[in-house]
């Protein structure tokens, strides 16, 4: 009887010491990792507030570059070098700058985004519409300077 005992003691201390087996490997990309495969794939990206065959905003990645335009048969309105911007609700991809026209003022951002949280979000008129994003969905943001205006949020269509 104490041979089994000590033998089960044995056996079970000897378990102790190995190493827990490593966690299995996550499909997932992180967020950061699925707008940087947006940036290196030089994808472009439409908002829309209705349907995506009527975008109101073309954001194209372009060589580490977002180009920014509202009308596809135009020139680009504005573009910059992608910058990560990360916040507790969102992770984005993006530009920030300065509009020359309000020097006063801080940086205008024009963003490509990941939500992280859920999200609530009413867009102010003219296009007074309201958003709930789910964690993962992507969506199109421009963000003017604090004190001019309000955020717009668009859904995301990725071509």
């Amino acid at each position: 009887m104490k041979r089994a005992a000590l033998l089960a003691l044995l056996l079970l201390a000897g378990s102790c010491d190995k190493a827990p087996p490593p966690p299995a490997a996550s499909s997932e990309q992180s967020p950061e990792g699925n707008l940087q495969q947006l940036v290196s794939s030089n994808a472009i990206v439409t908002g829309y507030l209705y349907t995506p065959d009527k975008p109101y905003i073309i954001a194209s990645f372009s060589k580490g570059t977002l180009i920014w335009r509202s009308d596809p048969e135009r020139q680009a309105s504005t573009q910059g070098q992608v910058q990560v911007f990360n916040e507790p609700d969102r992770t984005c991809v993006g530009f920030e700058r300065k509009n020359l026209l309000m020097p006063n003022h801080g940086p205008e951002r024009y963003l490509v985004c990941e939500a992280q949280q859920v999200i609530q979000h009413s867009n102010s008129l003219p296009r007074s519409q309201d958003f709930s994003l789910r964690p993962g969905t992507m969506f199109v943001e421009y963000r003017p300077p604090a004190g001019t205006g309000f955020p717009q949020i668009f859904y995301a269509s990725v071509k």
